[in-house]
């Protein structure tokens, strides 16, 4: 059976499906980068998870053009904004698309 994307998404549903999707550590993916930035950045992969499992939506939801739900991030962490863009690869994992 094929994986239906809604048409329509408002930022509380986003991130109630984020939250669900990010309680497994292993569906959350940082393309390379995101990687790259990461590195660039000093920020490690427990901040971008603390980010998006406990962080607010700062923009979106909008669909991208692969498809995919996408949003941008924001919380705290050690006293400094962390920012992850995120895109949500419907019902199977999030993908980190950048960090700052």
């Amino acid at each position: 059976m094929a994986v239906v994307i809604p048409l329509k998404m408002s930022a509380p549903v986003a991130l109630a499906h984020i939250h669900e999707l990010a309680a497994d550590s292993d569906r959350i993916v940082v393309i390379q980068h995101g990687r790259q930035r990461q590195r660039e950045r000093n920020i490690t992969r427990k901040q971008i998870e603390e980010c998006i499992r406990r962080g607010h939506i700062a923009e979106g939801p909008f669909l991208n053009d692969h498809g995919n739900w996408q949003v941008t991030m924001s919380a705290y962490s050690a006293g400094e904004e962390l920012v992850c863009v995120v895109a949500i690869e419907w019902a199977t994992r999030l993908l980190v698309i950048t960090t700052y």
